[in-house]
């Protein structure tokens, strides 16, 4: 997608991504001076050097965060907080991937690494986009899915982008908010 500054094109994830950070900050009712994080997986597959080897089969993913003031967010320009993603995203290349695994090589006590309900939960943020998955194409013998997503969204401040299971290009949120935040949100979202 274009910007209309220059003509950049962005990602449908870091577009959206961008748009939920604000929307959710915002509902949430942060302070101007909160410091609130996005996270999001990152694959490392086409991002480390040498390449993996053809047929690798595992994950590769890395978790990324960008940290901005909830007030920023809420008086930057859309593009700005889009740039936010895209540099990070940017930023992901083999020496940062590599650097990555190093820390973890180190790490005395992995236990200290584990993330959990209090990572993503307010003030922060966890966006994870499966709308690339072809999931509606699998066929267990029964025919295509009526419906794939997470079979439960436990933690809060967890937000599951899904594909349509039209096909239509339409997108979906598994969403996962306090209650009290939940209303503030949907309104948000659909005023963009």
């Amino acid at each position: 997608v274009a910007n209309a500054n220059g003509g950049k094109k962005h990602t449908t994830f870091n577009i959206l991504a961008a748009h939920i950070w604000r929307c959710v900050s915002k509902a949430r009712g942060l302070s101007a001076d909160q410091d609130t994080k996005l996270f999001f997986p990152v694959d490392g597959r086409n991002r480390l050097d040498p390449p993996l080897p053809p047929g690798y089969f595992g994950n590769v993913t890395f978790r990324h965060a960008r940290i901005a003031q909830a007030g920023d967010l809420e008086t930057e320009s859309f593009t700005d907080t889009i740039k936010r993603i895209h540099v990070a995203l940017n930023q992901t290349n083999d020496e940062y991937l590599r650097s990555a695994i190093d820390y973890i090589e180190i790490m005395s006590n992995l236990n200290n690494l584990v993330t959990g309900p209090h990572t993503f939960r307010c003030p922060n943020l966890y966006v994870i986009p499966w709308n690339w998955l072809p999931t509606y194409e699998a066929d267990f013998g029964w025919g295509r899915p009526i419906y794939m997503g997470p079979g439960n969204v436990v933690q809060e401040g967890k937000i599951y982008i899904l594909p349509s299971p039209d096909n239509d290009g339409s997108l979906s949120l598994a969403t996962r908010l306090e209650t009290s935040h939940m209303k503030a949100f949907e309104k948000l979202l659909y005023e963009f």
